[in-house]
């Protein structure tokens, strides 16, 4: 008797979650099968490129950005659409000119753009010869004689025998985001970089750079690959070639701009927070399609998927399109901020920032309980093309949440193309598959609906 109730219980069980098994599987199918069919957040993307190209925290276009998605977010059935107000930088770039001579007479036109935060040259622009390094470590043990009075630039390109083009890009950032900052200790008079670019092409790829350790600002500018190769032949034939920098970039007082949130307040738990986002601000050479409007659209499809298949989340869902990423994630550390002083419950928080390439999988960071409860709705995702679930960071803005909330996660994409326009003129609208941009927010809203709906404990 007890064994047969045993056997029935079995059963029960079994049948159980093979039934919620079912129910997901349908759930995902919805998402998936709307995400496909809808131009929604396409057209959406294309408006924001169009209405608020060059959107750098800061900058008129900022505000252009966050008026479009604050009239878009109104016109969803949000619980409340709202701005979380915090200062950022007012760093504007101006006019760039780069050439360079042989001798003193004829002009070689260079395309460069001034690198994010650079200070600007002085009035009638910087003329001087070249030293080249492949590394900060090959400058700092150069004798600063040979620097002083002189543009120091880093001609290294990306390792093309990486398949994750992230790892290239990480070995060579260093140079731009401080190049400038140690080269000034040796007598630097400006800093030119290679793009950080896979492709050789004529779009310079700008970026944030910091001074950190040292009183002596001098300006950096990246030039585009094309033109590095070309300085690079010019300077191995003539050595005491001379190059020509000039920037009318300048930094004025901070201004109030903000976080852009909408929320669908949770049926269950109201208090427990979920946030999906991707950051708003572009670069002022860019219209920030893969970086990161593509991402802001796919998190606010998450929230139009549940709105469109009638799913009401238990525990509330913030969609966030944070500010200043680019420059100094002022947007982040705020909602991290406020999410601590006001005690917020915080369960989960994904952000799209890789491009809206082909999803592949999700970069993970929780504890191995939390890991493993997530990592277990990948075989229901795996059909879709989910297929890489991994230990590893999330985003810059939702990662100042950590310490915070259970656990954190980054959708992980196709990277082959992405430095091709990062930070860059290349990043247009047209640079955009819509199917993959879909494909990448309908599994962002399924990873979402499993952790709402089962937790993370």
């Amino acid at each position: 008797m007890k064994k047969g109730l045993f056997l029935l219980v079995i059963i029960l069980a079994s049948a159980f979650c093979t039934t919620a098994q079912d129910a997901d599987s349908l759930m995902i199918k919805s998402v998936f099968d709307n995400a496909l069919k809808s131009e929604v957040s396409y057209k959406n993307l294309e408006g924001l490129c169009n209405v608020a190209p060059g959107r750098l925290a800061g900058l008129p276009a900022m505000d252009n950005a966050m008026q479009y998605m604050l009239q878009i977010m109104k016109s969803m059935p949000f619980d409340s659409v709202y701005i979380q107000p915090c200062m950022v930088r007012q760093w504007l770039p101006g006019q760039d000119t780069a050439w360079y001579t042989l001798n003193d007479k004829e002009k070689f036109p260079l395309t460069v753009d001034i690198l994010g935060g650079s200070v600007q040259t002085p009035e009638g622009g910087i003329t001087a010869q070249v030293v080249i390094f492949n590394s900060m470590d090959e400058m700092k043990k150069a004798d600063p004689s040979t620097i002083n009075g002189k543009i120091v630039y880093f001609n290294r390109p990306m390792n093309q025998t990486y398949v994750n083009t992230f790892r290239a890009y990480g070995e060579n950032s260093s140079m731009r985001v401080l190049g400038a900052d140690e080269a000034s200790k040796l007598g630097a008079v400006a800093v030119l970089v290679r793009s950080i670019n896979t492709a050789i092409d004529d779009f310079p790829h700008t970026g944030i750079m910091r001074y950190k350790t040292t009183d002596i600002k001098i300006p950096g500018f990246a030039i585009s690959t094309k033109d590095a190769l070309e300085l690079d032949s010019a300077l191995m034939k003539y050595p005491q070639a001379k190059v020509f920098l000039s920037s009318s970039c300048k930094e004025l007082p901070e201004v109030e701009q903000g976080n852009v949130i909408g929320e669908i307040r949770g049926i269950s738990h109201p208090e427990r927070i979920i946030t999906v986002g991707g950051h708003l601000d572009s670069w002022y050479n860019s219209a920030g399609a893969h970086d990161d409007g593509g991402g802001c659209m796919q998190s606010l499809e998450v929230a139009r998927l549940f709105f469109e298949t009638g799913y009401k989340p238990h525990n509330t869902l913030r969609v966030v399109m944070f500010i200043d990423e680019e420059m100094d994630q002022r947007g982040g550390k705020k909602y991290a901020e406020e999410a601590l002083a006001k005690s917020e419950k915080h369960l989960f928080a994904l952000e799209s920032d890789r491009g809206v390439a082909l999803p592949t999988g999700f970069s993970i960071d929780a504890p191995e309980a939390a890991y493993n409860k997530i990592t277990s709705w990948k075989k229901l995702l795996e059909p879709y093309g989910f297929y890489l679930w991994y230990k590893g960071g999330s985003g810059v803005d939702v990662g100042f949440l950590k310490g915070s909330v259970t656990a954190l996660a980054g959708i992980v994409c196709d990277s082959q193309r992405y430095f091709e326009y990062h930070h860059s003129a290349k990043d247009t609208f047209d640079k955009i598959v819509r199917r993959e941009m879909q494909l990448g927010a309908a599994g962002m809203a399924s990873l979402i609906y499993f952790i709402d709906k089962y937790g993370l404990e």
